[in-house]
């Protein structure tokens, strides 16, 4: 039996870092676990990281490493995405919501995005401060990904990483797991 797929986008917020545990644990669970970074991801945490928790290589550009080898390096903006069978990006930035509801696809995060096929669960965990987060042109952004088919997961209340507190804390890694192992099995 093929273990189900997942790719995980990992996008420029402080949260990062926890993404590590969510690949850790989809590991655990005997799933087929990929990762792709923006590159202001690899800001906060090392594709090394990543690639020592999956076992896979991270990929970090739209543009292939070289001319010669696997799907994933000659086309990296289409492999793994093209094979995935659910896709969560986490955390969601501001900026990272705004590409993905209008189609953008000027990064690894983005381009995975508009290469996932028809029936691939897409999820998104939104984190960010309080004020960008209750900004309108961000709760548009949302409700835009909500009507293309995407599952929103948080975010919470509480402490942020900037010193304020409301809503904008990254939903937990274990709740972000459950809800992809949900999705899949």
């Amino acid at each position: 039996m093929m273990k189900p797929k997942v790719l995980i986008g990992v996008t420029g917020g402080i949260a990062a870092y926890k993404v590590a545990d969510i690949a850790s644990q989809l590991a655990k669970a005997e799933v087929d676990v990929r990762v792709v970074m923006t590159e202001s991801a690899t800001r906060f945490i090392a594709p090394l990281t990543f690639a020592a928790l999956t076992q896979q290589k991270v990929i970090t550009s739209i543009f292939p490493e070289n001319n010669t080898g696997d799907m994933d390096v000659i086309y990296p903006h289409l492999y793994p995405a093209t094979e995935a069978d659910a896709f969560v990006v986490v955390p969601a930035t501001a900026d990272s919501i705004a590409k993905l509801a209008n189609g953008f696809g000027d990064d690894i995060v983005c381009c995975s995005a508009l290469s996932l096929k028809p029936d691939c669960k897409r999820i998104f965990c939104p984190a960010m401060n309080v004020q960008m987060w209750e900004q309108p042109v961000v709760k548009n952004n949302v409700r835009n990904l909500l009507k293309l088919g995407w599952h929103q997961m948080g975010p919470e209340k509480g402490r942020l990483a900037c010193g304020t507190t409301g809503s904008g804390r990254m939903s937990s890694p274990c709740a972000i797991t459950q809800i992809i192992l949900h999705s899949i099995f």
